[in-house]
């Protein structure tokens, strides 16, 4: 399956983190990894549709992250926030109809590493130049392929941190599911 993704997360996004929160809108980095992981499983979905194994026409994606917070979320969804209830429905949105699974297991973040510099790529930067370094320091990822989220995925996920807003999952689960993005290289 062999793929990487990066999304630039928008200034209004940014300004409610940690980093930047001045009042009490703060979108907590458990909110973004579980869309992190949300990404992964509509990468996994892409992969597993144009790729079907006619063994296991029942596939279960497996996602390694370094915090618990979001592996517990995408195994049992979550209650304790506006956003994160977004989320979780969007994540019920993908799954609805869907034969790929989920599983999560947890991975120690000393050993996250290469996750971790794709995600720390500089704003100011262009990701694919970015990651250009990023391949020069771990020559294993020459193999991998870019995932793009499709535009209503990201619109999707946007609108659930920003704005807590809640989905018509009928209306939304066509248009994901039919195309969750694409490898662009």
């Amino acid at each position: 399956m062999k793929f990487w993704w990066y999304i630039e997360w928008p200034k209004k996004i940014i300004k409610h983190t940690l980093v930047y929160v001045k009042d009490s809108k703060l979108i907590s980095i458990n909110v973004l990894d579980y869309i992190a992981i949300l990404v992964n499983y509509a990468a996994e979905c892409h992969f597993f549709h144009n790729n079907p194994d006619p063994s296991d026409p029942f596939s279960v994606a497996l996602f390694y992250a370094d915090n618990a917070v979001s592996e517990s979320r995408m195994e049992m969804a979550c209650n304790s926030s506006l956003s994160g209830r977004a989320i979780s429905r969007l994540q019920c949105v993908m799954m609805m109809n869907n034969s790929v699974g989920i599983h999560t297991a947890h991975i120690v973040t000393i050993k996250n590493v290469i996750v971790d510099c794709i995600s720390r790529i500089k704003r100011e930067t262009n990701s694919m130049s970015g990651f250009s370094s990023i391949l020069q320091d771990y020559p294993a990822l020459a193999s991998c392929k870019c995932f793009q989220p499709s535009d209503a995925l990201i619109l999707h996920l946007m609108d659930a941190i920003s704005q807590k807003k809640f989905i018509d999952p009928m209306e939304v689960s066509a248009s994901i599911l039919s195309n969750p993005g694409q490898i662009i290289s």
